[in-house]
C-alpha cells in the first residue's frame, strides 16, 4: 500500500500511457478496415450500376490516396487489378480509373523513396 501512495503520480501515468497506446492502435485498426470496406462497397456499387453513389465513393476513395500506408495500396492494387484489365484501357469504368490511380501514387512513392537512397548514398 506504501508503494502504491508514494509512486501514486507515476503509475497514474503509466496507466494513461498504455491505455491512450490502446485506443490509437485500436483507431488505426478500425482506420484500416474503414478504408477496405469503402473499397468493397464501391467495387460492388460498380458491379451494380450505380453511379451516383459509386462517383461519390470514389472521390472519396482517391483524397484518401496520399494518407493510405504503402500496404493498404498494394492490397488496392492487388484487388482492383483482379476485375480489370490493365493492358486496355477502359475510360468509362471508374474501377479501371481508380487502378490507373493507385497505381501512379505507389510509383510516386516509389520514386520518392529511390531518390532518399541516391541522397544518402552519395552523402557516405
Amino acid at each position: 500500500m506504501r508503494f502504491f501512495r508514494q509512486n501514486q503520480y507515476v503509475l497514474l501515468f503509466l496507466a494513461v500511457l498504455v491505455f491512450s497506446s490502446v485506443m490509437v492502435i485500436n483507431q488505426f485498426l478500425a482506420n484500416q478496415s474503414a478504408h477496405a470496406q469503402r473499397r468493397e462497397d464501391f467495387i460492388l456499387l460498380q458491379e451494380r450500376g450505380d453511379t451516383r453513389t459509386c462517383s461519390w465513393l470514389y472521390q472519396r476513395l482517391i483524397q484518401e490516396l496520399p494518407g493510405l500506408s504503402d500496404r493498404s495500396l498494394v492490397e488496392d492494387l492487388s484487388r482492383t487489378s483482379m476485375l480489370v484489365d490493365p493492358k486496355k484501357p477502359e475510360i468509362e469504368s471508374l474501377i479501371w480509373k481508380y487502378f490507373v490511380s493507385v497505381k501512379k501514387e505507389l510509383q510516386r512513392r516509389s520514386e520518392r523513396r529511390i531518390d532518399r537512397v541516391v541522397a544518402r548514398a552519395q552523402k557516405e
